[in-house]
C-alpha cells in the first residue's frame, strides 16, 4: 500500500476546503462586494481554512537580536561522566552483540571478551593452572611424609601457603574473560574491532553517563575577536530537526570570555547542558553561537520562511482582506537557528505568516481559487 506524504494530504484537504467556498452566479451581494477590494494574483485563503490549517499570523515589530556565529561541534560527555573501558589481560578481543557508538549500555553490561588461548606465550591463565597444579601435587606428597614424621610442620606449611597464592592467581575463565560497563550510559567511542590483539591496559570503549554533557563548538580562528562576547547557543544534534537552547536546558558557557588554544585552525568552545532524549554524546551538532544583542531588528521565525530555488520568500497578509495573502521575496541576513534577520523584503508593521508558511504555499501552487472567484480582474 502506498504512503500518502502530509504534503499531498493538506493539498487535498486544502483543494476540498476551497472548492466547498465556490460561489454560485446568485450569491449576494456583500460577497460580491468583498471580492472586489481582493489584490490582484493574490492567494486565497479564509480566516476560517487559515485557522483549520493552523496558519498563525503576526505584525512584524522591530526588536532585540543577538550577533550570531554558525558553526559545527560535537556532543560530548563531561569529565566526570566518563569511564573507559580497559583489558585487564592480552589476547585477543571480541566485542559484544550489538556494541555500537550511541548504543545505550547497564551498569555490568558485557562489552567484550578477550581470549589468549592459542597465543604463544599468551595464556596467562594457562600458566596459573600449570602452577597451582604443581603445587597441589607437592602439597599432596608432603601430607603424608609429615603425618609419618618426615617432614617438619614448616614445611608443610610451606607448601599449603604455595598452593593457596597459586590457586588465588587462577581466573574463573580459564584462557580469557569478559570486560564489563562500570556505569549505566552510551558507548561514546570503541577503540577496537573483534579480532584485534589488545595488551593488557590497552582502551575497549569508552561509556559516557548521560545526565550532563558538554557541547564543542568548533570556531574558526576568523571568529577569534568575537569568542569573548559569546553569551549563549542554540543547536541541532545531527539526528534531530529539533532547536534547543543551552539557556533552556540548564546550560552555561565553560570559562566564558576567554579562548582556548586553537586546534587544526579552530577554536574550541564548551558549554555543559542538561541531557535531553535528541542529545546523544558523540553526536555531530549544528551550532549557532550568540553574542552580543543589537536592537532595532526584523526578524522571523525558521518556519515563516520557503526556499525556492536558492531564494527565500515569505507570505504576508493583506490589511484590507483577510482572505487574501501575497508572496515577498526577502533578503536574509544572520539566524540564531530559531529566527532570521530580515534584510529586505518585509517592513515594520506587515502582517507576515508566522506559522503554516507551507499551506499558503500549497494554495498558491494549487492555482483553485474556484470559478467566480478569482482574484486576477
Amino acid at each position: 500500500m502506498k504512503h500518502i506524504t502530509p504534503y499531498f494530504i493538506i493539498a487535498a484537504l486544502l483543494s476540498c476546503s476551497l472548492l466547498s467556498c465556490s460561489h454560485s452566479p446568485h450569491e449576494n451581494e456583500e460577497e460580491h462586494e468583498k471580492e472586489k477590494h481582493n489584490h490582484e494574483n493574490a492567494i486565497t485563503l479564509s480566516p476560517h481554512q487559515a485557522k483549520d490549517f493552523g496558519v498563525v499570523v503576526g505584525e512584524l515589530t522591530p526588536s532585540k537580536f543577538a550577533e550570531v556565529i554558525k558553526v559545527s561541534g560535537m556532543i560530548e560527555p563531561t569529565s566526570t561522566g566518563r569511564n573507559t573501558v580497559t583489558a585487564r589481560r592480552s589476547g585477543i578481543v571480541t566485542l559484544a552483540s550489538g556494541l555500537s557508538v550511541g548504543a545505550s549500555v547497564r551498569q555490568g553490561s558485557p562489552i567484550a571478551s578477550i581470549s589468549s588461548r592459542g597465543i604463544q606465550g599468551g595464556d596467562v591463565n594457562a600458566a596459573a593452572v600449570a602452577i597451582r597444579d604443581a603445587a597441589k601435587r607437592e602439597l599432596d606428597r608432603l601430607r603424608p611424609l609429615y603425618n609419618e614424621g618426615l617432614v617438619t610442620a614448616a614445611a608443610l606449611n610451606e607448601a599449603e601457603k604455595a598452593y593457596k597464592e597459586a590457586a588465588a592467581g587462577v581466573g574463573a575463565s580459564p584462557g580469557g574473560g569478559t570486560e564489563t560497563s562500570p556505569i549505566a550510559g552510551n558507548i561514546t567511542a570503541i577503540f577496537v574491532s573483534s579480532g584485534d590483539f589488545v595488551e593488557t591496559g590497552a582502551p575497549i570503549a569508552t561509556i559516557a553517563r548521560d545526565v550532563r554533557l558538554t557541547l564543542r563548538a568548533d570556531v574558526p580562528q576568523r571568529f577569534a575577536s568575537s569568542i569573548p562576547g559569546i553569551v549563549s547557543a542554540n543547536f541541532r544534534p545531527d539526528c534531530s530537526e529539533t532547536i534547543l537552547s543551552i539557556s533552556e536546558l540548564d546550560g552555561k558557557s565553560v570559562s566564558p570570555g576567554s579562548i582556548n588554544p586553537a586546534v587544526n585552525g579552530y577554536i574550541p568552545v564548551y558549554f555543559t547542558f542538561s541531557s535531553t532524549p535528541e542529545t546523544q554524546p558523540g553526536s555531530f551538532a549544528e551550532i549557532y553561537l550568540i553574542g552580543n544583542e543589537r536592537g532595532n531588528v526584523l526578524t522571523i521565525p525558521r518556519e515563516a520562511l520557503v526556499e525556492m530555488q536558492g531564494n527565500y520568500y515569505a507570505y504576508v497578509r493583506s490589511k484590507d482582506d483577510d482572505d487574501a495573502y501575497s508572496k515577498r521575496l526577502v533578503r536574509i541576513g544572520a539566524s540564531d537557528g530559531r529566527n532570521y534577520e530580515i534584510i529586505d523584503g518585509l517592513k515594520e508593521g506587515d502582517m507576515a505568516v508566522m506559522k503554516g508558511a507551507t499551506v499558503i504555499r500549497m494554495a498558491e501552487t494549487s492555482a483553485i481559487a474556484p470559478p467566480g472567484h478569482s482574484h486576477n480582474h
